[in-house]
């Protein structure tokens, strides 16, 4: 399946909320095709006028302004919430121990549930905002080829090294958010612990199948998370498959190609790309001479 494709279908599938954070992937295709061809038009071969670079680039800063906007709000909101748990969860041990503070064992059983919900969610949130960078990512890959193809300008290289350092693409702290959230459902509730977290081997195995089960089978993994959490659920799946998809076999080397970036790394099924595992990051970042991004501006 197309990039294309894969993406709209994640779109459609993500949070509602989140879909405007996302590249404007199909925006930006149109807009290339009506960027005149070099030998269609007797431009210049060595590239398009300034003015077109100067343009085009502005429009990529600006997504990665929003990428970075969302990114950084979201993994914000997760330190405080996350914090926020291990408070609830602490109090909650604490009362535990004292059994007159609970009425009844059922409140003590529903407190824990209520909070193993909100672990739940939060978990879900954390691996979709990953998969987020991820295929931001990939998608702004696909564009800046697209446009060195149209232009016959070579700009995916100089950009591609400006966005490897940006925030939304610097996913290390939330990676051990992630783990810290597993290990505490492991910890707190062993049964949940393994239908959300599973193995690298078993999610990799399972992926497509899991996104292929039905509502009930989605609803069943996760009693008592309510909705927003089915629903959290439901995007996580869509992105783990759309990352999957770009996991392909390509039959050429290019160290900037999708396959190449998400098929070679030992990495999470649910992992983002990462500044320090990127293969991006030893064959782009390691060149010394800076020349290429004289005239790429950093978003502010």
């Amino acid at each position: 399946m197309k990039f294309g494709k894969e993406f709209r279908i994640h779109l459609e599938e993500t949070l509602p909320e989140w879909r405007d954070k996302y590249l404007s992937y199909k925006p930006l295709k149109k807009l290339l095709k009506n960027i005149p061809a070099p030998a269609a038009d007797n431009l210049p071969l060595d590239g398009p006028s300034p003015e077109l670079h100067e343009w085009f680039v502005g429009i990529l800063n600006e997504e990665l302004e929003k990428f970075n906007d969302f990114y950084v709000d979201k993994e914000e909101d997760f330190i405080i919430r996350f914090q926020a748990l291990k408070e609830r969860i602490e109090r909650v041990k604490a009362k535990g121990s004292t059994r007159a503070v609970f009425t009844s064992e059922t409140e003590f059983s529903e407190e824990i549930m209520n909070i193993r919900k909100d672990f739940v969610a939060i978990h879900g949130e954390m691996v979709l905002l990953k998969n987020y960078s991820s295929l931001n990512f990939a998608g702004l890959i696909k564009i800046l080829k697209k446009y060195d193809k149209r232009t016959g300008e070579l700009l995916s290289l100089p950009f591609t090294r400006l966005a490897i350092h940006q925030p939304f693409f610097t996913t290390e702290p939330l990676t051990r958010l992630v783990r810290e959230c597993e290990a505490n459902l492991e910890e707190l509730f062993p049964l949940e612990a393994e239908i959300v977290e599973g193995t690298p081997d078993e999610r990799a195995q399972t992926g497509t199948t899991r996104t292929n089960e039905s509502n009930a089978s989605v609803e069943t993994r996760l009693p008592l998370g309510g909705e927003e959490t089915v629903d959290i659920y439901r995007s996580t799946l869509a992105a783990i498959k759309a990352i999957q998809g770009l996991k392909k076999a390509s039959s050429t080397y290019n160290p900037l190609s999708l396959s190449y970036l998400f098929g070679n790394q030992d990495i999470e099924i649910t992992g983002a790309v990462t500044e320090e595992n990127s293969p991006c990051d030893s064959s782009v970042s390691s060149h010394k001479d800076d020349d290429a991004v004289e005239d790429v501006r950093s978003p502010k």
